[in-house]
């Protein structure tokens, strides 16, 4: 084993200096000279410089050193490249070679093979939070504009991303407060204290719950004073030391649901976009395709159900009013199908900027984007959203394409003195969900159509109409009365394909729904409405009459020899009937209905993963039934399975959702060959399945 070379540990606490010597670059790096052969221990320097501290000969020694040792600007170093860091930021700005896709893909464990649309662009700002490495993939977890997940040191020899000490970062993006307003001050690049070439944008009014003062955050939600505190809460997954940690800011224009109508007239937007456009071709003489389109937005909204100001503001933050090649020469004010490698190239063409509208407004909005289960079942949220959720998710590489796109929404109501801003009452998904938040045709009632209408993913927005008093679920009878994403008809049943022809209109009258209040948080409003309180039956004096306290959920389901987890049971043996958990279930204090991941009613047959378990015992519980290696729900494990967990890991098909979940059979969070050939020896009859997970 090399001999461990120790130089020296300086011991200090790390802040962002203010000061102009440059950091190496990576070149430089790369040219340095070290006594180590394999890992390096260095520390980064105030002055932009690497002092080598010791050698070692794993990454997990160095590795471990370097997080038990009080020195903040620890890095570590194998072939002339920076591989970790103690407190870090990830620099992602890179030159792409022609014929590059353009962007990085995000994957969300450190092993898949399928980022599943996610994916970010290199620009303006590209720093984001790093968070972990993993030495064997050599990916780093990153956050940025709220998504978490893992991204590729390269991309053949392409590298993606440079790994930058706190301590060497000059200027990352910032939120700054004033008096009046929110802005995001993007750097140019996070190397460059001078941010000469970096811009800001302005996306609100001053939020309530921030002070005067620039803050650091990677979600736009928690915001902190220093990038230190934010890393390590980010690495805990907690928002506790940030400055509000209670009260998430949520920006009103980016969370507002496209079923919704603004209340500025044709007149209105026509007013707007001329006023700019005008001041605009004073200045620098181009032609503005977006003058006078109040009226396609306006009409198109009444039509197809999307609200005409957040159109006119994409298609600004798209098109610069109407300006770009694409929008003058094609007549695409929406950036529809320019593609990061060749944006200009691939755009689809229109008659005129009307046709755009209305295209945009039915086929791109209406019927795909806010459409639950139609494009291609990855419905995120009917919001402009953030790189997590809403239509930022797949809509853009740029993570912030979604507050570039509310800052216009917010320049118009700002223009007419902000009429528009918390008219409309928001909640959004208080968590991720599977199978649990159906909207409803009344409250507590049947869902609403298919069962891909659903909302599962936290943050997710609803424009809520009403709040009444329903059927107790999930601990509560508030029910609020929403604007159906998807378009319905007067029975609120779904309408159709995207490809009908006359189009499906968007009856802004009878498409309203309900879910329960249970599930969400509301963002800019108090309730009117206010669930009855939930409190066990007292315990009369006659004990011959007293009323049992419910037992907890909890101890029903563990006292059948199941096992619990919010939201999930599982425990059950391959080929468990549907009566005898039924009857299992019950005997331990429970009522109990079984239904499919539909909402079908079960009363016989076999019990799957992906089905629900109704139990109720004072309240009651959804919880979707896990059985590792039953991936496709018949509650059997058989050689289908095997094939499903195989092509899962060649990438031929993608499992998601709890039959992701289940085919981890081993338990560790990751699917891989140990799996599949466990579920292979199950079918041979020389192993077992471990169905429990104590």
């Amino acid at each position: 084993m090399q001999r461990k070379i120790l130089l020296f540990l300086f011991v200090f606490l790390i802040s962002i200096p203010n000061f102009k010597v440059k950091a190496l670059t990576a070149p430089e790096i790369e040219s340095r000279v070290t006594e180590c052969q394999k890992i390096e221990l260095a520390e980064a320097k105030e002055d932009g410089s690497l002092t080598t501290v010791a050698c070692y000969e794993t990454y997990e020694e160095a590795k471990n050193i370097m997080n038990n040792t009080p020195n903040d600007n620890l890095v570590l170093v194998e072939e002339g490249k920076i591989l970790d860091a103690k407190y870090a930021l990830i620099d992602y700005e890179i030159s792409y070679p022609a014929g590059h896709n353009n962007y990085i893909s995000v994957y969300p464990t450190k092993d898949s093979n399928n980022a599943d649309g996610a994916y970010i662009k290199g620009g303006t700002p590209d720093d984001a939070a790093f968070l972990e490495m993993d030495y064997a993939t050599k990916r780093a977890r990153i956050k940025i504009s709220g998504l978490e997940g893992w991204i590729n040191r390269y991309d053949g020899s392409l590298r993606l991303y440079e790994i930058v000490p706190l301590v060497w970062v000059k200027k990352s993006q910032y939120y700054q407060v004033t008096n009046d307003n929110l802005i995001h001050v993007f750097p140019a690049s996070i190397m460059d204290e001078t941010n000469q070439g970096g811009g800001s944008t302005t996306l609100d009014l001053k939020p309530e719950m921030l002070e005067v003062g620039n803050y650091y955050s990677y979600d736009g939600h928690y915001f902190y004073k220093d990038l230190k505190t934010l890393l390590e809460d980010y690495k805990n997954h907690t928002y506790e030391h940030s400055v509000n940690p209670d009260k998430p800011y949520y920006n009103y224009y980016q969370y507002l649901s496209f079923r919704t109508k603004t209340s500025y007239s044709e007149e209105n937007l026509n007013q707007f976009l001329n006023d700019r456009i005008t001041k605009l071709e004073a200045t620098k003489g181009e032609i503005y395709t977006m003058k006078n389109t109040g009226h396609f937005f306006v009409d198109a909204q009444n039509l197809y159900g999307v609200n005409a100001a957040l159109m006119m503001a994409i298609g600004i933050n798209e098109s610069g009013y109407g300006s770009s090649p694409i929008a003058r020469n094609k007549n695409n004010l929406f950036g529809l199908d320019a593609v990061d490698s060749n944006p200009y190239g691939n755009a689809s063409v229109f008659e005129s900027i009307e046709d755009c509208i209305y295209n945009y407004a039915y086929g791109w909005l209406s019927y795909k984007y806010l459409q639950p289960g139609e494009y291609y079942g990855k419905f995120r949220g009917a919001n402009l959203g953030n790189k997590l959720q809403g239509l930022n998710y797949r809509y853009a590489s740029d993570p912030f394409w979604g507050e570039k796109a509310a800052h216009y929404y917010y320049e118009l109501d700002k223009y007419f003195g902000f009429q528009d801003r918390n008219s409309v009452k928001l909640a959004v998904l208080n968590n991720s969900y599977n199978n649990q938040v159906y909207a409803k045709k009344t409250p507590g009632g049947v869902n609403v159509s298919t069962d891909y209408y659903q909302y599962k993913l936290k943050d997710s927005s609803v424009a809520v109409i009403e709040e009444v008093i329903g059927p107790m679920e999930n601990g509560s009878n508030l029910w609020y009365k929403i604007m159906s994403d998807p378009v319905i008809d007067s029975n609120l049943d779904y309408t159709g394909s995207s490809k009908s022809n006359p189009r499906v209109l968007y009856d802004w009258n009878t498409s309203q729904v309900y879910v329960s209040a249970s599930y969400f948080t509301k963002i800019n409003f108090e309730s009117n409405a206010q669930p009855e309180e939930v409190t066990p039956p007292t315990t009369p004096t006659n004990p011959e009459k007293a009323v049992p306290t419910p037992k907890a959920i909890k101890a029903i389901v563990e006292e059948a020899n199941y096992d619990y987890q919010a939201g999930l049971i599982y425990g059950i043996q391959p080929s468990t009937t549907v009566e005898t958990i039924k009857n299992n279930l019950t005997h331990t204090g429970g009522v109990v209905t079984i239904t499919d991941a539909g909402g079908n009613t079960k009363e016989s047959g076999i019990i799957g993963t992906g089905d629900i378990v109704n139990i109720t015992s004072g309240l009651t519980e959804k919880l979707v039934v896990l059985i590792y290696g039953d991936t496709n729900g018949d509650g059997n494990i058989t050689a289908s399975d095997y094939v499903r967990i195989k092509n899962h890991i060649m990438a031929t098909s993608i499992l998601s959702d709890i039959y992701l979940k289940a085919s981890d059979v081993n338990k560790d969070n990751q699917v891989s060959a140990v799996d599949y050939v466990n579920v292979k020896n199950y079918i041979m009859g020389s192993a077992n399945v471990i169905q429990n997970g104590r």
